[in-house]
């Protein structure tokens, strides 16, 4: 782990009392909750557990292809606005994009930049790891601001947290984790305006299954739990 990735956290000698802490070990960097249970492992993201070589094992018959538009774009660039644990940003990545991942959060940055050097070290790297072109800490407001009118990506996405899932069942312990450390993302809808005017070919908005879409969206691609809304940047389509 570069010390400058963790620069932003202060050094503490053990566990705080209460609340969310990191803690480098073995497996790699994980974090941890003071009133996690003894026997808790904490959330440490591996991205070569085989779970992405499953997802995409669906190729482009899958609901997250198919949002993409991988059939008809096969070698499409793709912008991952809210990278959170970079599972949908590996996924696309061994499917054939080029990914390219934003992440405000310092906490989820530093995870998935963990992970990242990790499959980076081994032997064989993973496939996709050369399609995942970079890793960026920002603000996707603020960076897409910054961009010009159109920064070369296809694909815009955005996989928003919402304080309100709407779930009957437990939520995973990532996910869980992740509401309470992140929170919703209010400003969204700022976003995916803002992406739209950037975004070559469509913006890609995945959402749980019931909620409200953001905007009329032009289509939707409907998973289990989940749906893709899918916006088409008409003018350049």
């Amino acid at each position: 782990m570069p010390p400058a990735l963790l620069s932003d956290f202060p050094l503490i000698q053990g566990p705080p009392a209460d609340g969310f802490y990191l803690q480098y070990e073995t497996a790699g960097l994980t974090l941890r909750h003071a009133e996690a249970g003894p026997n808790d492992n904490g959330l440490c993201l591996d991205l070569l557990d085989g779970n992405v070589e499953r997802r995409a094992a669906g190729g482009r018959k899958s609901p997250l292809a198919k949002a993409i538009g991988l059939r008809r774009h096969p070698d499409s660039s793709v912008l991952d606005t809210t990278c959170g644990l970079g599972r949908d940003a590996a996924t696309l990545a061994a499917l054939g994009c080029t990914a390219t991942t934003l992440e405000r959060h310092p906490v989820l940055f530093a995870l998935v930049e963990d992970a990242r050097e990790r499959a980076a070290q081994i032997e064989v790297r993973p496939h996709w790891l050369a399609n995942w072109s970079a890793n960026i800490r920002a603000d996707a407001i603020n960076w897409l601001a910054q961009q010009s009118a159109q920064p070369g990506f296809d694909v815009i996405y955005i996989d928003p947290m919402f304080e309100s899932t709407r779930r009957k069942a437990r939520p995973q312990k990532a996910l869980a984790w992740l509401g309470e450390l992140v929170g919703g993302d209010t400003d969204v809808g700022e976003l995916l305006d803002l992406a739209l005017a950037r975004a070559g070919r469509q913006v890609v908005v995945k959402q749980h299954a019931r909620s409200k879409p953001l905007a009329p969206p032009d289509r939707s691609v409907e998973g289990k739990a989940i749906r893709f809304d899918i916006f088409l940047v008409r003018d350049r389509v």
